[in-house]
């Protein structure tokens, strides 16, 4: 539609104790976070101390300024074109001319690039076709799309990359069967990927059979330069928890500075601290104990790390006074990195892997392998340190969206992860940190995979604000203190080992069991020493949403639902304890999920804390600051409209105003800017409404808060970024909620009906903002054509007013999530107007009853914007009303020039056009959107539709 101007046990699952309840919808993941040291919680005396993970431990990415500025270290999409032969859009495999592009600035810009001085190399919009891993050894670059929908690389492995060594089941990618020469296929463990952030440096002792090897095997041999077999030192003397110092055999190449890996070989008595012996798997010469340090000094033979150590260090696998294991004696290690890669940051491009010859409906609550040779990764951190991922949407991935092996001071944040085609036997679909320490896991949304996992030594590391539909999962292999917080976890009945439908089965190799994945899984040492051993000490669980549907169609209950309580996981208050019943440790967290293990049975709950979260001070969208400035007022609960007014007026960042019940009539206005560490939020229950009797006075030119003048909006949000509206009604207003240049604005919970307009307005570029779990009805009441349910940006016509941004209104990146819009939605229930990018549009159900068909509103959603993903949406129409198409778009031209209403995808939707509307989803010009067409996925489905699902071929 074109507008023109108008002025403008109480811990556990309850059990049978529980009164069933259906949980709401999963709340968002707390994208944008300030993670940056200076919003870190000080070290809290009796807990690990957090305040070093993520990004070069201070959780600051780099920014534009952090690149470096020649040209000759900047690859630009136009430069990867005309030098590389990289096109979007064509059938050409742009494997090749992507690793030139890399390895060009491996060679050219990383000996002198630094953190400050990073190299930057732009993909194009569209879509790109990759069928080789692309190695990514070339420090300090940064590989970055034109965002998370409008850049995508469909990753199609070829022969050579591709599997050739399935275990004789035909079940599983078999990397001991996978040889060449000296070289084992479990050298190139986690597997294939993408993207590999490893070196390709090839010890001297298997040079020769890297010359030698095919195609398909040389990676095996790529990154040996660092295998502890190779570079590692043995120790020399016995080290303790808590030594920083360690004795080693040589330091001849151990400097001050370098990354070394310290690894503790097993013993049995290990074993046995972990009640994992007499099983019928056997114990394994390994290091299981493992950590990656910065090495502070070296002097003599003496290594002096900058931190103290976790595990104890035997010199071998019997000095401790264990028998050898398998008649055979392992040492421990000090094993530098010799050529790890540093300072890779992946930013704002999708990524999928191309099976046509499969459905991805089929991969939904499929925990088996649909595809074993094509069990590819999406990136992948090995030999690793001060790396990032952000704004990245991995969508049907072959096996680990993202995963690690050896790597520190990661940041994985605000990205958006969904779906395997491989999660079954052997350990596939994961979200998996395996040896990773002190890394950063922020904002991210995950659907559809397997597990989050951190397993396999896994410690330092602190997963805040996602939003996950899969367990959090300490997998085994002593990991340990790790703190998961401020996460949303809904496991629905759908999600458990039994759910398969092809080569099914855990880790270890073994079938699935009958049990139901719970919010928090914990490797009991009977189980995991399967594939490793028992999780270690310390794991922290606080404030965490969590939920358990344990039957189909079942309510979704709490888990550990006590929120400001301190859950430590296999500690006893002073060490290590194994979780037990009355005293016999578990065999399996399998079905023994909702007993209690606090007082003394391996979870120590006797810590509370009334902070919102242990890692950051200010939490987006908690209310409160999580540590509240001393001796500073904050406005409170008001009652009368005008000490709302006031408290609009003089509002600071980290205040709360709470809105007392009752009807509160006038002009509610505010200026006042929060902060993204420090929101400003108003709250009240829904019997508190807001009302404007307006508008009254003279209207400046263009909409501003001017003397005299009331706008009739019911509130408006002027140059207010970072507020937070919960729960509260707008109702018989001009316009409902209104945002002008007010960006991360989250709209939660809120009902607003009856306004002579539009409901709610994303306006002069309000970007980042959300509205979600909220309820719109009855718009339009005067001006029909006028009477959108949320309108996104600004019709070109009326730029003039509203294009504050380089002339255009960007209202970007708005989300539009579990709302309920309709009925009596005079216009669209959501209007995408032209030079807005990549919105969501989730989980909204549209009732079309009363859209008036005038000023061209005939659909549930006009798209003109560029870049939105529509997806899992329930419309239906009936009348009365006017009803051409489910979901529309539309391409008019602006200056400056966008690909107005193309690069959109739809995926998920359901549609009842009540025998009215002629496609669920209609795509008005294929021509104008060429070169970014967009996408209606197969997954969409339509019922009573005079022509059918869409007028546009569709996507698999």
């Amino acid at each position: 539609m074109t507008r023109t101007s108008l002025p403008l046990l109480t811990l556990l699952l309850i059990g049978s104790l529980a009164v069933p309840a259906t949980a709401a919808a999963a709340a968002p993941a707390l994208t944008g976070l300030d993670v940056s040291s200076s919003n870190r919680r000080a070290p809290i005396s009796g807990l690990y101390d957090w305040s070093k993970a993520g990004y070069r431990g201070n959780g600051v990415l780099p920014g534009n300024n952090d690149v470096n500025p020649s040209a000759s270290c900047q690859i630009t999409a136009e430069e990867l074109a005309s030098g590389f032969n990289v096109h979007p859009n064509d059938s050409a495999d742009d494997s090749a001319g992507l690793q030139a592009a890399i390895d060009a600035i491996r060679t050219q810009c990383s000996p002198t690039a630094s953190y400050s001085r990073l190299s930057l190399i732009t993909l194009p919009a569209g879509e790109l076709k990759v069928a080789k891993e692309l190695h990514v050894d070339a420090d300090y670059l940064i590989i970055r799309g034109a965002g998370a929908t409008a850049t995508k690389i469909v990753y199609t492995p070829d022969a050579n990359t591709r599997y050739d060594a399935i275990t004789p089941d035909g079940s599983d990618w078999d990397e001991d069967g996978m040889t060449y020469g000296q070289g084992k296929g479990g050298w190139l463990w986690p597997g294939r990927g993408l993207f590999r952030v490893q070196s390709r440096g090839v010890h001297q002792a298997y040079a020769n059979d890297y010359a030698s090897a095919p195609e398909n095997r040389k990676d095996i041999f790529e990154g040996t330069v660092n295998v502890h077999w190779k570079a590692g030192t043995k120790v020399r003397a016995a080290a303790k928890t808590g030594d920083r110092a360690i004795q080693v055999q040589s330091a001849t190449n151990i400097k001050a500075g370098m990354l070394v890996n310290v690894r503790a070989a097993n013993s049995v008595k290990f074993y046995e601290q972990q009640f994992a012996t007499g099983t019928t798997y056997p114990l394994l010469n390994m290091h299981m104990r493992q950590q990656i340090f910065t090495v502070a000094s070296v002097s003599g033979t003496t290594v002096t790390l900058d931190k103290p150590l976790e595990f104890d260090v035997p010199v071998n696998s019997t000095s401790d006074g264990s028998p050898a294991i398998a008649g055979a004696t392992y040492d421990s290690k000090v094993s530098p990195l010799v050529d790890p890669v540093l300072g890779v940051g992946f930013e704002n491009f999708g990524f999928t892997q191309a099976m046509p010859n499969l459905n991805p409906a089929e991969a939904v609550n499929n925990y088996g392998n649909m595809a074993p040779a094509d069990e590819m990764h999406g990136i992948v951190f090995k030999w690793a340190a001060n790396s990032w991922v952000r704004g990245i949407r991995a969508e049907m991935t072959g096996s680990h969206p993202i995963v690690t092996e050896e790597a520190k001071n990661l940041q994985i944040v605000d990205n958006h992860l969904d779906g395997s085609w491989n999660k079954g036997k052997g350990g596939n679909g994961y979200f998996r940190g395996s040896r990773v320490w002190d890394s950063l896991y922020a904002g991210n949304t995950s659907r559809n995979l397997r597990h989050f996992t951190f397993q396999w030594s896994a410690s330092g590391n602190v997963v805040i604000g996602n939003d996950f539909d899969s367990d959090l999962n300490l997998h085994g292999g002593w990991e340990r203190n790790n703190l998961f917080e401020l996460n949303t976890v809904r496991v629905p009945y759908a999600h458990r080992s039994g759910n398969c439908r092809s080569n099914c089965g855990e880790e270890g190799g073994g079938g699935p069991d009958d049990s139901n994945w719970f919010p928090i899984w914990w490797g009991a040492g009977k189980k995991a020493v399967k594939w490793s051993g028992a999780t270690g000490p310390r794991n922290v669980f606080f404030n965490n949403e969590m939920t358990k549907q344990l039957s189909a169609g079942g309510a979704f209950e709490p888990f550990y639902n006590d929120r400001q309580r301190i859950h430590q996981f296999g500690w006893n208050g002073t060490a290590y304890k194994h979780l037990d019943v009355g005293g016999t440790p578990i065999a399996d967290w399998a079905k023994n999920e909702q007993r209690d293990y606090t007082g003394g049975h391996g979870v120590d709950n006797s810590r509370t804390d009334s902070a919102k979260s242990l890692f950051l001070k200010n939490v987006p969208g908690s209310g409160t600051p999580s540590e509240p400035p001393p001796d500073e007022e904050t406005p409170g609960t008001v009652t009368t409209a005008e000490q709302l007014k006031t408290a609009l007026a003089t509002a600071k960042p980290g205040d709360t105003i709470t809105l007392a019940p009752g009807t509160y009539r006038g002009s509610f206005v505010t200026t006042r800017a929060g902060t993204a560490s420090a929101p400003i939020t108003l709250t009240g229950p829904s019997s508190a409404v807001l009302i404007n009797d307006g508008p009254s006075g003279e209207a400046p030119s263009c909409p501003a808060p001017t003397a005299g003048w009331d706008s009739g909006y019911g509130l408006w949000l002027y140059g207010a970024p970072h507020w937070n509206l919960k729960g509260f009604t707008v109702k018989e207003s001009k316009k409902g909620i209104v945002l002008d240049n007010s960006h991360h604005v989250t709209i939660d919970g809120v009902t607003v009906t009856k306004t002579d307009e539009e409901a709610v307005h994303f306006r002069r570029s309000s970007a980042d903002g959300v509205i979600r779990n909220s309820t719109i009805t009855d718009t339009g009441l005067v001006q029909k054509g006028y009477g959108e349910g949320v309108y996104i940006g600004s019709a070109n016509s009326n730029w003039a007013c509203h294009g504050n941004s380089g002339g255009v209104d960007r209202s970007d990146r708005v989300q539009v999530i579990g709302n309920r819009i309709g009925p009596g939605i005079a216009a669209e229930p959501i209007d995408v107007k032209e030079g807005t990018h990549n919105g969501l549009i989730q989980g909204n159900t549209f009732d079309g009853r009363g859209i008036t068909g005038e000023n061209s509103a005939d659909s549930w959603i006009d798209v003109k914007g560029i870049g939105y993903r529509i997806e899992n949406n329930t419309g239906t129409f009936a009348t009365p009303g006017t009803f051409a198409n489910g979901y529309e778009t539309h391409n008019p031209s602006t200056s400056p020039s966008f690909a107005n209403g193309c690069g959109n995808v739809w995926r998920n939707n359901s549609s009842d056009l009540g025998g009215v509307g002629e496609y669920a989803i209609k795509i008005t010009s294929t021509s104008k959107c060429k070169d970014n067409p967009n996408v209606v996925h197969a997954s969409n489905t339509v019922t009573r539709a005079k022509k059918g699902l869409t007028n546009v071929p569709v996507t698999p």
